[in-house]
């Protein structure tokens, strides 16, 4: 499914929060589009702030359904042009799903982008985060 995913974002809100702590900064933040029937969510995080370990990032990805049919679809994770996906899952109007992508290593160009694949619309994603 990674093959077909493009960058199309919506409209755009953001928020970001940079943490400081023990002498180091980490990053952690959240990052949303709004979508014609739903809210799409991107959250990373540096490893630092979860585990201790720098070298790896956490993200995932959300979405609430707000209108429109059911769909079926994936969410994904672009660290840097490597793709991370989950598994496929329908939602309808109402609910709300998230995936957690676990850690994954920091990419070397410091560029999260969490983003959602609904089959027979496109792909659709959050602004870009730095996970460094």
């Amino acid at each position: 499914m990674s093959a077909g995913i493009t960058k199309k974002v919506g409209m755009v809100a953001a928020a970001a929060l940079c943490v400081l702590g023990a002498g180091t900064s980490a990053w952690a933040g959240t990052t949303s589009t709004s979508l014609s029937n739903g809210t799409l969510y991107s959250t990373v995080e540096n490893g630092r702030l979860v585990s201790g370990n720098s070298s790896l990032f956490y993200s995932s990805a959300k979405y609430t359904k707000t209108g429109g049919s059911a769909i079926s679809a994936v969410f994904a994770m672009d660290a840097s042009g490597k793709i991370y996906s989950s598994p496929a899952f329908g939602l309808s109007t109402g609910q709300t799903k998230t995936h957690s992508f676990g850690g994954l290593p920091v990419p070397s160009g410091c560029r999260a982008t969490g983003g959602m694949s609904v089959s027979g619309q496109g792909t659709f994603w959050a602004p870009t985060l730095n996970p460094c």
